[in-house]
């Protein structure tokens, strides 16, 4: 029993395993568990997505020299059948050209400037849309009149195959008085452009495609006096006075167009150093250059006024004066046509070829605040088909080709929104 008593007093003196109970304690605020934080992906960064640039400064172009007349061999056109001399072959005429007027001075530079403006359409600037159109003009004047043209055209009678008699001849004199020259330049572009590269480390590189539109508007414009005379042969014995005089005054404007169209690709690379930037963006395109060339003016001419005569069949105009020893006065005359520059052709024509257009800018920037920069750059454009007013004066029915060179440094703003 004593045993008994012991054990049950070692027991109850061990602690119990059971935990005890807790009772609540009234009006006690509880602590709300912190909840565990989640990990997710940064936000993408919205950037501006929209940019703006102006830029204007000065350009030079490429040579336009005017020729308007040039030395040529003698032409000879023939022979003109007559109806009324059966007996004669024909009538054959010489023409050849002295003392041409070669040059002028040609527009050496201009001024001119461009808008572009863009979009990115996705936050992150992967893909864009871009456009931009500028304008370039440039002007000159000229004056040669210390140098007249002469055109001197013979006409003769063929008698025999190998006997030509002489009947009179022409001379035409002329004066450039004054003269203008105008150049301008304009066109337009859009393109879709994706990033190729966005690693911090490297350049901004950009890769394009689209579609370009470029006119070239040339005009030459002149005002010209001309003396004119008719010698007759004194040897064919005609009563006097035969010979003819005129006087004219023209203004004349010479105009040619050319437009071009076409797909182009390109490629633009930016770098930066703080708020320091350089880029380049070049660009080449292919197409149709559509040219297309006109003539206009006016002519008042002094002219002497004529009768008919017929030397052995051969009919002649000659002064109407003739047989009373004193010549008819002259009468004024106004045409719708220029005097002719030398060998000019007057006729308006066209023609279309296939051209190449390489343009680019190397541009450098500041930026003045995060969204706006100052900027410098060099431009240049090449057409390698193109007609050029100074060409043409001397090309009797086609239209000849050349080329442009375009370059110019600019200054202008940027700016992000």
């Amino acid at each position: 029993m004593e045993r008994l008593a012991c054990y049950d007093k070692a027991n109850a003196a061990a602690p119990s395993r059971k935990p005890s109970a807790i009772k609540p304690v009234l009006n006690t605020a509880y602590a709300t568990p912190a909840p565990l934080p989640i990990k997710g992906e940064p936000p993408v960064k919205s950037n501006p997505r929209f940019w703006f640039e102006a830029e204007g400064g000065i350009y030079g172009f490429s040579r336009n020299l005017p020729v308007l007349a040039g030395t040529a061999a003698p032409l000879t056109t023939g022979p003109t059948h007559l109806p009324s001399s059966p007996g004669f072959i024909g009538l054959f005429t010489t023409s050849t050209v002295t003392n041409p007027l070669v040059t002028g001075t040609p527009v050496r530079s201009g001024g001119g400037g461009s808008f572009r403006m863009g979009y990115w359409l996705d936050p992150a600037q992967t893909m864009a849309v871009d456009g931009s159109i500028f304008f370039v003009q440039g002007d000159s004047s000229f004056g040669l009149s210390q140098t007249p043209t002469s055109i001197i055209t013979t006409t003769s009678i063929n008698t025999t195959p190998a006997v030509f008699v002489h009947l009179y001849d022409d001379v035409t004199t002329t004066w450039l008085t004054k003269g203008a020259i105008s150049d301008q330049l304009y066109g337009a572009d859009l393109n879709f452009r994706i990033r190729a590269g966005s690693s911090p480390e490297l350049p901004k590189f950009d890769v394009m495609a689209g579609l370009r539109y470029l006119a070239l508007d040339e005009k030459l414009t002149a005002s010209v006096n001309s003396v004119f005379s008719r010698t007759f042969d004194p040897a064919l014995g005609l009563p006097q006075p035969t010979d003819l005089t005129g006087a004219s005054s023209s203004s004349a404007t010479f105009r040619i167009r050319n437009d071009f169209i076409g797909p182009q690709i390109g490629f633009n690379a930016e770098q930066h150093w703080g708020r320091f930037w350089v880029a380049n963006e070049s660009k080449v395109a292919v197409g149709a250059m559509i040219e297309r060339l006109w003539v206009s003016g006016s002519t008042t001419l002094g002219v002497t006024p004529t009768t008919g005569i017929a030397l052995a069949g051969i009919p002649l105009a000659v002064n109407a004066g003739q047989g009373a020893g004193v010549g008819a006065p002259l009468l004024a005359v106004t045409t719708g046509a220029p005097t002719a520059f030398g060998l000019f052709a007057q006729g308006n024509r066209s023609r279309t070829v296939f051209a190449v257009v390489p343009s680019g800018a190397i541009k450098g920037g500041y930026d003045i605040t995060p969204n706006m920069s100052l900027t410098v750059a060099y431009n240049y454009l090449y057409m390698n088909a193109a007609g050029r007013i100074g060409d043409q004066i001397a090309s009797p029915s086609d239209i000849r080709q050349s080329s442009l060179f375009l370059q110019g440094i600019t200054f202008g703003v940027k700016t992000l929104f």
